[in-house]
């Protein structure tokens, strides 16, 4: 099953245990409703307007593959999700984001002594902490780090499957970090030393590769086709948030906003700039986010929702619309979404 699928699936029975079942139903029509795959029309050609641009990107089937992508310029680079754990920004306020995509996790110990912090036992299920989804400044799982705030404080990294390290920010400043990072049991150590790079969003980090790579400057690309953690505020029985990796579209932080809004239909092409002033754009990174396709949990079958138009604002002020129209390539694996896009001014 793929993710959403399985999110269906899971929340279906935990609702189950709270409303009743014809209102289970009732939530769950999206996920199961059968749909005929959209044909991708011509589109209209108007002198003076911006071409309407066509594109297909591939994920995988697993959707190992993240996307950097140019709305100008097409596909930027690729890389695999799972080659980083964590990302610190680049900027004069220090911050620690988690790969949410590989189910990233952390828990502050409340200790400076790296040797004493051997194992993640006694550790609550609802102490870990992770990022909000929307990427905006102070949202992230430790929120901004100075010297009263998780610095020099040991940290259990939960790197998804079982895989536990330990990570000590000994220092952030104005031009880089300084870290410690091992294996969870192990006393000692490794020091290593971050240079932040203002051409680049963060400066990548792995447990097992150290520094890493997988993002191109920040000048080079609008949107990101990845895996990603959303929060289901408050759907825990006991009221708590369900955290759920999904795949789906993150904007570039820099300089970049983004709207959508699942309650509008519109035509993709006669969608104007009247229609758009009802948007509203923001910063949040997860405003395209993952519900332009939904899934029928009993076939598996994706069907995307191309009367859901979405705007992006880019870093040189161009607005543009984009829908899209398919997540299957031409031999009918999934993880291909396909998307048409213009420029509106």
């Amino acid at each position: 099953m793929g993710i959403i699928t399985e999110f269906c699936a899971t929340m279906k029975r935990i609702l189950s245990f709270l409303i009743p079942a014809a209102v289970t139903t009732l939530l769950f029509s999206s996920c199961m409703k059968k749909e005929t795959p959209y044909p991708v029309p011509t589109a209209p050609e108007t002198e003076g307007e911006f071409k309407v641009l066509n594109n297909q990107v591939k994920v995988g089937e697993n959707y190992e593959t993240q996307i950097y992508f140019s709305l100008t310029n097409g596909p930027v680079s690729t890389s695999n999700y799972k080659s980083w754990d964590i990302s610190l920004t680049t900027d004069a306020e220090s911050e620690l984001w988690m790969n949410g995509g590989k189910s990233v996790q952390i828990y502050p110990t409340g200790s400076t002594n790296y040797a004493g912090i051997v194992s993640k036992s006694g550790i609550p299920s609802n102490a870990w902490k992770v990022d909000y989804p929307t990427g905006a400044k102070g949202k992230s799982g430790l929120g901004i780090l100075t010297g009263q705030n998780h610095i020099g404080e040991v940290l259990v990294v939960d790197c998804g499957e079982n895989i536990f390290y330990k990570l000590q920010i000994l220092e952030a400043t104005a031009t880089g970090y300084k870290i410690k990072a091992g294996p969870l049991e192990a006393t000692v150590g490794s020091e290593t030393n971050l240079v932040k790079n203002e051409d680049y969003n963060f400066v990548y980090f792995s447990f097992t590769a150290g520094v890493v790579t997988p993002e191109p400057p920040k000048k080079d690309w609008d949107i990101l086709f990845t895996r990603y953690r959303t929060l289901y505020y408050g759907y825990n029985p006991d009221g708590s948030d369900f955290p759920y990796p999904v795949n789906g579209v993150l904007t570039n932080p820099y300089k970049t906003k983004s709207a959508g809004d699942s309650l509008k239909s519109y035509d993709f092409y006669t969608f104007s700039l009247e229609d758009a002033e009802t948007y509203n754009i923001r910063a949040d990174r997860d405003a395209i986010g993952y519900n332009w396709k939904s899934v029928n949990i009993n076939t598996g079958q994706y069907t995307v929702k191309p009367r859901s138009i979405y705007l992006i604002e880019d870093q040189n002020g161009a607005l543009w619309k984009l829908h899209f129209v398919n997540f299957y390539d031409a031999d009918g694996k999934k993880g291909s979404p396909q998307f048409e896009y213009q420029r509106m001014k």
